[in-house]
């Protein structure tokens, strides 16, 4: 009797494990045609999940110095066609370094908590250069680090790459909770880029060009920054000796007419930690774009990072020709930068769960 109970109970645990198996092959099917369906029919369909899996292991073991251009747009053309997700140990362990190295939340920018009256601050790309701190100058600097011990959940990278146009990705920037941007980028492509700005970058060189050093060109500066709101514009004041006046002249600008802008700084120390920690990784560049920077200080503040507009190819990946901007031809600075190389960690981490890469449309 007892024996005969057992072989039941085992009839039971069978029969129940054979149900659990065929619920669970029910279930990813059906997420496997969710998935299909949630993407229009002038999308390619998504790539099976071993094939992901191939693919994010190829691109997640390569080294950078075999691995070419062509390959890394055609690997990265397949991830886009595969499920992303946050991978939060990987994530975990490149913002641990990132902060051993780095600390973004404290050093990211000038700040009075970090720099005191009287310290001398060297010169990134002069280290027999420096500036001496005085009241007046620590006055202008913000009391503390706005990311100092804080964590936000989403960030939208949105570099300029002319990949953005027709991409209809606006809306899903602006649902991110902080946005950061480059070189004051115009802000009238609002459907492809989106419309919000939390953070800016602007290169002293487009004072120069633009708007005679501030001398004459004041208000029409004014009207360009007004764009963003009350977003922070961030300079390197202290990279290049050139840079120093320039930038100062930005800050009082902003000052003197009111703004709701404010002009903040990048710490050189920190931008040259940044540099050796990325050499490290075997990135060979005289000089990391304003990109990698702001990627690498939103990968120890945020929670998820997303990118787009990043893409440094003169042609889609259909093989159509783009501008190397949304808004312009300008072609980059290639004996400071080398964007391709910069690009590959970026699918790297994309294909390792550290940040979402978006190229093409946003469906």
């Amino acid at each position: 009797m007892i024996n005969r109970r057992r072989a039941l109970y085992l009839l039971y645990f069978l029969l129940f494990v054979l149900l659990c198996a065929v619920i669970y092959d029910t279930y990813k099917k059906n997420q496997a045609r969710l998935r299909y369906r949630l993407r229009t029919d002038t999308e390619p369909p998504w790539l099976p999940d071993d094939t992901c899996r191939d693919v994010e292991r190829k691109i997640g073991i390569a080294n950078i110095k075999t691995f070419n251009s062509d390959e890394i747009k055609a690997q990265i053309q397949y991830l886009q066609r595969c499920p992303w997700s946050v991978n939060v140990s990987t994530q975990t362990a490149l913002r641990t370094e990132l902060q051993a190295c780095c600390n973004a939340g404290r050093y990211f920018l000038v700040t009075q908590e970090n720099t005191r009256i009287g310290d001398n601050i060297t010169y990134e790309t002069r280290k027999d250069k420096h500036v001496e701190v005085t009241k007046k100058l620590h006055e202008i600097f913000p009391k503390t680090s706005p990311f100092l011990n804080k964590r936000i959940r989403s960030c939208a990278v949105v570099g300029s790459g002319g990949i953005l146009l027709n991409s209809s990705c606006g809306s899903e920037i602006d649902q991110a909770d902080y946005v950061f941007r480059f070189n004051l980028a115009p802000m009238n492509y609002s459907k492809d880029t989106g419309t919000r700005t939390n953070l800016v970058t602007a290169n002293p060189s487009i004072l120069r060009q633009r708007y005679a050093k501030l001398n004459e060109e004041r208000r029409p500066f004014m009207n360009l920054v007004e764009i963003y709101e009350s977003a922070l514009i961030v300079m390197p004041a202290f990279s290049f000796i050139r840079n120093t006046d320039l930038s100062l002249k930005a800050f009082y600008t902003l000052e003197d007419f009111g703004s709701r802008q404010k002009v903040v700084y990048f710490h050189p120390n920190y931008l040259e930690n940044l540099a050796l920690f990325w050499k490290e990784k075997d990135l060979e560049v005289r000089r990391l774009s304003s990109g990698l920077m702001i990627v690498s200080a939103a990968l120890e503040i945020c929670n998820k990072v997303m990118l787009y507009g990043f893409w440094p190819f003169s042609e889609d990946p259909n093989g159509k020709p783009i501008p190397h901007h949304f808004y312009d031809d300008e072609l980059p600075n290639i004996s400071q930068h080398n964007m391709p190389d910069e690009f590959f960690f970026y699918s790297q981490m994309h294909s390792k769960g550290i940040l979402k890469l978006k190229i093409g449309r946003c469906f």
